[in-house]
C-alpha cells in the first residue's frame, strides 16, 4: 500500500520524524521517494496505516492520504477515466489536485477526471489547492495547514516517470492545536517550545506508549503534556521554581480536559545533579541562550555556544545513567546568526565527553543535525538526536 505525506515548512525535519515514528512502531517502510514537501511511502500491506491517528501525533506532517493508482501518465489516464475516484453523495463536487509532479502530467490527468465525473453524471468544478507554505528552503509551495482540505475532494498527483494518484483523507487539526494551546493556564511566549516542536521531538525519541519521558529542561511542560496524549510516563526537571509550578498546572488541566492520565513527574532542581533512576528516552529543548535584538560578533556566539555545551555534557552524563541502550536522546541546540555567519554546536564535543553517539535513522536517509529556523531569526535551531 502507497500513501503520500504532505509535510511542514521544514520537510527534512518532517520527514525524520516520521521515519522516527515508522521506526517506533515497527511499520516497514518498503521503499520512499520526496518531491518537494511531498514524500511517497510503500508500506507492507500486512500493515495498514491509521491516517487519523498518525497526523494526531506527528507535528511536521500537514496532510496524508492513500494512493488509488499508479502507472505512466497515458495508461493512468485510462485508468481514472473508468474508475470510480468520487465517494461522495453529492451530486456537485468542488475538487482540488495537489500536484507533485509536471505540469503536462497534471494536464493530461485532469482531462481524465473531468471524463470521468462527466461519465457518472455529476457537476464537477476544478478548483486549484488554497494557501501557501515558504518552506525553510525558500520554495514555495501549494497547500497551507489551514487550507489544504477546503475542497469536496482533495486529490494528489506524485511522480515523474510513474505516476501515483490518490487523494488525501487526514489533515493536522491545527484550530484543535491552537485552542488547546492557548486554553492552557501558564504560557511563556517567548521561551516556550511550540507544540508542533514538542511533538517532533517526542517522536525522534521514539519513547513508546507506556514508557517514560525525561525533560531534563521542561520549562512550563509543553513537551510533557504533548507526551502524556500519547500515552507516555513523563519525567520534568527545571531549575526555575515558577516554570515547574506552571508545568504542573498546565498537566493538571490537560488531566481535567483532555485524555491525559499517564503517570507525570515534576521535579524542581538543576538537571546536573537531580537523580533519575529510569528514563526510555529524552526530548527537550534546553535554554538557547539570551534574546538578542541583533547580530552579535563571532565571539558573543562562541561564547553562548561553548556555555552550552558544557551544561549539555553535564547534564548529559548525570541524567543517562538511568537509560537503557539504544535509548534516544532528541534535543535542540542553538544556531545562532553572528556578524560572521550562523555558528553551531560541536556535536564532536558533546559525544566525546559522554559516550553518546549521533543516531541514524534506519529506514531513511537522513542525517542529524537538522537545522531549523526563520531567515531573519538570530537565534534558530539545530536539532540532534544522540543514541546511548
Amino acid at each position: 500500500m502507497k500513501y503520500l505525506f504532505v509535510l511542514g515548512r521544514n520537510p527534512e525535519l518532517s520527514k525524520a520524524e516520521l521515519f522516527s515514528y515508522f521506526e517506533r512502531e515497527n511499520i516497514q517502510v518498503k521503499s520512499s521517494k520526496s518531491r518537494l514537501n511531498g514524500v511517497l511511502i510503500d508500506i507492507s500491506d500486512e500493515k495498514k496505516l491509521n491516517l487519523k491517528v498518525i497526523l494526531s501525533e506527528l507535528g511536521g506532517t500537514i496532510s496524508a492520504g492513500k494512493v488509488f493508482s499508479s502507472g505512466k501518465a497515458d495508461s493512468l489516464a485510462n485508468e481514472i477515466k473508468k474508475k470510480p475516484i468520487y465517494f461522495g453523495r453529492d451530486n456537485k463536487v468542488v475538487y482540488s489536485v495537489l500536484n507533485f509532479a509536471s505540469e503536462e502530467d497534471l494536464s493530461e490527468i485532469l482531462e481524465a477526471m473531468k471524463e470521468n465525473f462527466r461519465n457518472d453524471g455529476l457537476k464537477a468544478r476544478y478548483k486549484g489547492v488554497s494557501g501557501t507554505i515558504k518552506m525553510q528552503t525558500g520554495e514555495v509551495v501549494h497547500g497551507s495547514p489551514t487550507k489544504i482540505m477546503l475542497r469536496d475532494m482533495n486529490y494528489f498527483l506524485f511522480g515523474d516517470k510513474e505516476l501515483n494518484f490518490g487523494s488525501l483523507e487526514e489533515s493536522y487539526d491545527v484550530e484543535e492545536a491552537e485552542k488547546k494551546d492557548m486554553e492552557k493556564p501558564y504560557r511563556r511566549e517567548s521561551l516556550a517550545i511550540s507544540p508542533r516542536l514538542a511533538r517532533i521531538l517526542i517522536n525522534l525519541s521514539q519513547v513508546k506508549s507506556g514508557g517514560t519521558l525525561l525533560d531534563p529542561f521542561c520549562g512550563i511542560g509543553v513537551v510533557l503534556g504533548e507526551a502524556m496524549l500519547r500515552g507516555i510516563n513523563v519525567i520534568g526537571v527545571d531549575i526555575d521554581k515558577n516554570a515547574t509550578e506552571g508545568a504542573k498546572k498546565n498537566i493538571e488541566w490537560l488531566k481535567k480536559n483532555y485524555s491525559a492520565n499517564s503517570m507525570s513527574i515534576v521535579i524542581n532542581k538543576d538537571s546536573r545533579e537531580v537523580r533519575i533512576d529510569k528514563a526510555d528516552g529524552i526530548a527537550t529543548e534546553p535554554h538557547l541562550g539570551e534574546l538578542m535584538l541583533r547580530n552579535p560578533s563571532k565571539e558573543k556566539a562562541a561564547d553562548v555556544i561553548h556555555r552550552f555545551e558544557n551544561l549539555m555534557i553535564d547534564v548529559l552524563n548525570n541524567v543517562m545513567k538511568g537509560m537503557p541502550r539504544d535509548a534516544k536522546i532528541a534535543f535542540s541546540a542553538p544556531l545562532i546568526k553572528s556578524q560572521s555567519g550562523r555558528i553551531s554546536c560541536n556535536i564532536e564535543t558533546i559525544c566525546e565527553n559522554t559516550g553518546l553517539g549521533v543516531y541514524k535513522l534506519k529506514s531513511a536517509d537522513i542525517s542529524f543535525p537538522i537545522r531549523e529556523f526563520r531567515p531573519d531569526q538570530i537565534v534558530g535551531r539545530e536539532i540532534f538526536v544522540l543514541v546511548v
